[in-house]
């Protein structure tokens, strides 16, 4: 089998790439960020050819962190956030106008003021990134399959060309330029128009909830981010909780991917997540007594390298895990474990 693609091209028409260096020591939101080639790959393909990074992949695996990642590479303290609710439209993404208080100064005998209504629009962060010309932002779609399928669809033309109208905004010639008060180096037009520059580098996270339209999906470079083996949970603990106990984040780490083989298994309706885990360790080694956790988990480790998965060694079971309330959220899968029966 041939070995991956590693190497781009460092160059394009606009001069020299900014590309992340699979040899380099990536650094997140939380700290040290440990990115598969795959994903180095995914993310460096999308930069050349100026696409947004959709990433998929379980709670806590790292998608919405991904976007830090790149906005550090690119010499960014953060990526622009857009974080998406039910009732989110694209607008929301671009600008947002406050008729209320167009309306309450106009109410108010401040006419001249209400006049112009750039007076009451604030660029958002998609919207300030499409405009920005050097260096090159970074934004933040977050769960984006969170809100109605108008939303992806509606972006089709702001992903592609880059530009954006501010309906609110009249057609006639203004006098005076009005640029956006957080950003003095925008102006607010009706048409507002990418500069000639890089895209933005747009990193869309999707929990996978509903399908997203193909025609979205054809302007995105997808990766899936894999569920994490062994290894790769205990190094995820170890730059989360940096400053606890090797040997304790090895016994979590080492019982929660046993619980979530077996859990996986025996078919449970909701698996335990890597979001839920770091809150699993984040209650057990920052609210329990340390001494009563190392027990406990010294049981179940004992328990596990008697029994078959289902801790039948010493008579515990997977119900009886300290802290499984952060982990198991449903009454019929906690039965299966051997909680106290559903029903």
């Amino acid at each position: 089998m041939s070995a991956p693609i590693q190497r781009f091209v460092p160059t394009d028409e606009h001069g020299p790439l900014d590309l992340l260096d699979p040899a380099a020591e990536h650094r997140g939101q939380h700290g040290r960020y440990i990115a598969d080639s795959g994903l180095l790959n995914a993310a460096n393909t999308a930069l050349s050819l100026e696409l947004p990074l959709l990433l998929t992949g379980e709670p806590g695996c790292g998608k919405s962190d991904f976007a830090w990642v790149v906005a550090h590479a690119l010499g960014h303290t953060a990526p622009l956030c857009c974080h998406v609710r039910s009732d989110t439209r694209a607008r929301d993404l671009l600008y947002h106008y406050d008729a209320l208080a167009r309306f309450g100064d106009a109410q108010h005998g401040r006419l001249d003021h209400a006049r112009d209504p750039r007076h009451y629009i604030r660029l958002r962060p998609l919207g300030v990134a499409l405009m920005t010309t050097a260096p090159r932002p970074v934004v933040l779609i977050d769960e984006i399959d969170k809100a109605t399928r108008d939303l992806p669809n509606d972006l089709l033309r702001e992903l592609d060309e880059g530009h954006f109208e501010i309906s609110e905004i009249d057609t006639v010639a203004y006098p005076t330029n009005l640029h956006d008060p957080d950003h003095p180096n925008l102006p607010l037009r009706r048409h507002m128009r990418r500069p000639s520059a890089r895209k933005p580098f747009i990193v869309i996270t999707s929990n996978a909830e509903r399908q997203l339209p193909e025609p979205f999906l054809r302007r995105c470079v997808f990766y899936h981010i894999p569920a994490p083996d062994p290894d790769r949970l205990l190094a995820i603990a170890e730059h989360r909780f940096p400053h606890h106990r090797p040997d304790l984040l090895r016994s979590l780490a080492g019982t929660f991917a046993r619980l979530r083989h077996h859990a996986e298994r025996i078919g449970l309706a909701k698996p335990p997540t890597i979001s839920e885990m770091l809150e699993w360790m984040k209650a057990l080694t920052g609210y329990y007594h340390p001494g009563d956790v190392q027990l406990a988990m010294h049981g179940f480790d004992v328990s596990l390298q008697k029994g078959d998965g289902h801790l039948t060694g010493d008579g515990l079971r997977w119900a009886d895990l300290p802290g499984i309330s952060c982990l198991i959220k449903l009454r019929e899968d906690l039965a299966e474990l051997g909680g106290h029966r559903a029903g």
